[in-house]
């Protein structure tokens, strides 16, 4: 035999003036969202279309209303203010958390590698006896000497010498103008 299905125990009633119809659905009462009442389908929808969330605020309440719903109404803070570093207990043979990669802000600095140059530059360079980094003033200064040193006329030093010295500082100044 089969056992006939028991009616469905009603809950709550509905909370319309005069209705008789079960309350299934929920509605809430105010902005907390914390008390609710218990509508029928019918008079849920109706009040649903009627209720505005936002009413009474002024446009500054509903902008902070916006405001907090972007971090669903929880405080935040600023990470970097608060972040604090500490060292790893565990061995750290790779060296991801040594201090010195750690910059002023805190942050990850990879290390840098120095600047791989053309073969061009690099010869212009040890030729010209400089050390990179160097900049313009620094490149006037040694041309200056080496220019002593090599100009056919003052040092008579010879001048495919020159051209050399002449060619690597050109070569280096055009370097230093595109940086």
């Amino acid at each position: 035999m089969k056992k006939k299905a028991e009616p469905k125990k009603r809950l709550h009633d509905c909370d319309y003036p005069g209705c008789t119809e079960a309350g299934d659905y929920r509605a809430p009462k105010d902005r907390t969202l914390r008390s609710h009442y218990w509508f029928c389908l019918k008079h849920v929808q109706e009040y649903n279309k009627k209720w505005d969330f936002l009413a009474g605020l002024s446009p500054e309440q509903i902008e902070e209303q916006l405001q907090n719903d972007i971090h669903w109404q929880r405080p935040t803070w600023n990470l970097n203010a608060t972040a604090t570093y500490t060292k790893p207990k565990s061995s750290d043979k790779f060296r991801l958390f040594d201090e010195s990669r750690l910059g002023m802000s805190g942050h990850y600095n990879p290390p840098t590698e120095p600047p791989r140059h053309s073969k061009k530059i690099t010869e212009a360079a040890a030729f010209m006896e400089l050390q990179f980094p160097f900049d313009l003033d620094k490149l006037k200064k040694q041309y200056k000497t080496l220019a002593k040193r090599y100009h056919p006329d003052l040092a008579k030093g010879d001048s495919l010498a020159f051209q050399q010295l002449t060619n690597a500082y050109t070569t280096l100044v055009a370097y230093l103008e595109q940086q």
